[in-house]
C-alpha cells in the first residue's frame, strides 16, 4: 500500500506444519525466495538464511545492521542465535515479511533514522501486532534492518510467533493459521509511522497547547484561586443545589474519602451534579472562554489526525481520535469529581446553611409582626408580600450570615483538598 511518503509491501510464508500449506504452490515460493536468497533449497533453509539478506553483509564491528525487539543492534552471537531460532520456529509459525519505504526528506526534516528505528521496535510494531490480532507482543519474534543504499530508504521487517499467540473460537491460544496481513493493519502501520515521524514538529506542539488549556480550566475548580466557580455568594440557587447534592451524597455514601463521580450509581445524584456543572458554565463567561479555547485546540488536533489518516487512505469511520477523546473525558471527569467532593465536604460543614423557604418566609413575617403588633396577622402577611422592596431586603438579611459561613467553608475545603483535587 502507498501514500506520497510511505510505501508498504508485504508477503508471507506459511509454516511447515500449517494445514493450509498444500494449497499454495511450493515451487512458486521457492522461486520467490531464491530470487532474494540464493542459498535456499527447501522451506526451512529459506528462513535459515533470510537474515543474511536483511543485513546485507556482516560488518567488522561487534554490532550488525539488524535491530531486535528492544531496539538494540544484534551482536554476532545474537545474530547466529536468531537464525537458529527462526529455523526451528518456522515448523510451527508462519513468517511475515514487509518492506517499509519512507520518504527521506520526511524523516530528515523531523526525526533521526536511529530514533525512528527505536520507535519502530519498541512502540510501533508492538501496536501493529495487536492491530493484526496477536494477543501479546512479547510472544512475537521480530527484527528489521534499514537499507539506505537506494534513493528511497526502506526497512526490511520479518516477524513470527515465538509461542502460540492467536486466540481461536474456543478462546485457546494457537499459532496463526492465516498468512495474509489485513489491509486495516497495514493502514494502521502507515498511520503510526507518519505520526511518529511528525510527532515533534506537529503532534507535540498541539498536544502541549491542549494540556495548557486543561490546566487553565482546572483553575476554576481550585478553591485557592479567585476564579473558583463553586462558591458564588450572589448565586443562592446554586448554593442550595450544592448543599442539596452534598446531603444526597451523605445519605448514600457516609465516608470522608474522596468520591469518584463515575462510581456513583444513583441517577438523581448524577443528574443534579450535571445540572450544577451546566449552570456553572452558563453563568461564568471566563469559564466559557477557557472551555472554548480548549475545544479549539481539540479540534485542531482532530484536524491533524484526520489529515494524516486521509494521507494513509484510512476510512473516516476508522480514524483513531482516542487521544483527543481521552483529553475531553479527563477534564469532564475532573470537573464532575470536583463538584461532588466540594458538595460532600460543604454539606458536612454547613448543613445548617441549607435554605428552607418556609423558614425564611416565617422569619420575615415574624420580624414584621414584632414591629407592628397593632395590626392583624392577616394584614401583616398581605403587606409583606405586596411590598417587594421589604421582601427583597429581608431575604438579603436572612442570607447575610450564610455568606460569611460559606467563605470560611471554602477556605477550609481548600486546606483539606489542595493536594487531591
Amino acid at each position: 500500500m502507498t501514500n506520497p511518503n510511505i510505501i508498504v509491501r508485504t508477503d508471507f510464508k506459511l509454516s511447515i506444519n500449517n494445514i493450509d500449506r498444500n494449497k499454495f504452490k511450493i515451487k512458486s515460493d521457492q522461486k520467490s525466495v531464491n530470487s532474494m536468497l540464493e542459498y535456499f533449497s527447501d522451506d526451512k533453509k529459506r528462513i535459515l538464511n533470510m537474515l543474511d539478506y536483511f543485513t546485507g553483509k556482516i560488518n567488522k564491528h561487534e554490532d550488525i545492521n539488524l535491530v531486535l525487539e528492544d531496539g538494540h543492534y544484534a551482536t554476532k552471537e545474537e545474530y547466529e542465535n536468531r537464525k537458529k531460532c527462526i529455523d526451528k520456529q518456522f515448523n510451527k509459525s508462519n513468517v511475515w515479511r514487509m518492506v517499509l519505504s519512507i520518504d527521506k526528506e520526511l524523516v530528515d526534516n523531523n526525526i533521526t533514522w536511529r530514533d525512528l528505528e527505536i520507535k519502530l521496535a519498541k512502540e510501533i510494531l508492538p501496536k501493529f501486532f495487536k492491530k493484526m490480532g496477536f494477543e501479546d507482543a512479547k510472544k512475537m519474534c521480530y527484527q528489521f534492518s534499514l537499507h539506505t543504499n537506494t534513493s528511497h530508504p526502506h526497512f526490511h521487517i520479518a516477524f513470527m510467533e515465538r509461542k502460540p499467540n492467536t486466540l481461536n473460537q474456543k478462546n485457546e491460544f494457537m499459532y496463526r493459521r492465516k498468512g495474509e496481513i489485513p489491509v486495516s493493519a497495514i493502514k494502521f502501520l502507515m498511520n503510526e509511522v507518519t505520526l511518529t515521524i511528525e510527532r515533534n514538529s506537529k503532534f507535540n506542539p498541539t498536544a502541549t497547547s491542549i494540556n495548557n488549556e486543561i490546566e487553565d480550566l482546572k483553575k476554576y475548580f481550585n478553591p485557592k484561586t479567585k476564579n473558583f466557580v463553586l462558591y458564588d455568594k450572589s448565586n443562592i440557587l446554586l448554593e442550595e443545589k450544592i448543599l442539596t447534592l452534598g446531603k444526597m451524597l451523605n445519605e448514600f455514601k457516609d465516608s470522608d474519602k474522596r468520591i469518584k463521580y463515575n462510581s456513583i450509581k444513583d441517577k438523581q445524584i448524577k443528574e443534579l451534579t450535571k445540572q450544577i456543572k451546566n449552570e456553572i458554565f452558563i453563568k461564568n463567561n471566563k469559564l466559557n472562554i477557557s472551555k472554548n479555547e480548549f475545544n479549539k485546540k481539540i479540534q485542531e488536533m482532530n484536524n491533524y489526525l484526520i489529515n494524516v489518516s486521509k494521507r494513509n487512505n484510512i476510512n473516516l469511520k476508522d480514524i483513531d481520535l482516542s487521544y483527543t477523546k481521552s483529553k475531553e473525558k479527563y477534564i469532564d471527569n475532573y470537573i464532575l469529581n470536583s463538584i461532588v467532593n466540594y458538595a460532600n465536604y460543604h454539606y458536612k460543614n454547613n448543613s445548617k446553611s441549607i435554605l428552607n423557604k418556609d423558614d425564611v418566609i416565617r422569619s420575615i413575617i415574624m420580624k414584621i409582626y414584632n414591629k407592628h403588633k397593632n395590626i392583624s396577622r392577616k394584614q401583616i402577611i398581605v403587606n409583606s408580600f405586596n411590598n417587594n422592596y421589604i421582601l427583597a431586603t429581608e431575604f438579603k438579611n436572612a442570607i447575610r450570615s450564610i455568606n460569611k459561613e460559606l467563605e470560611e467553608a471554602v477556605e477550609e475545603f481548600y486546606k483539606m483538598n489542595s493536594n487531591t483535587i
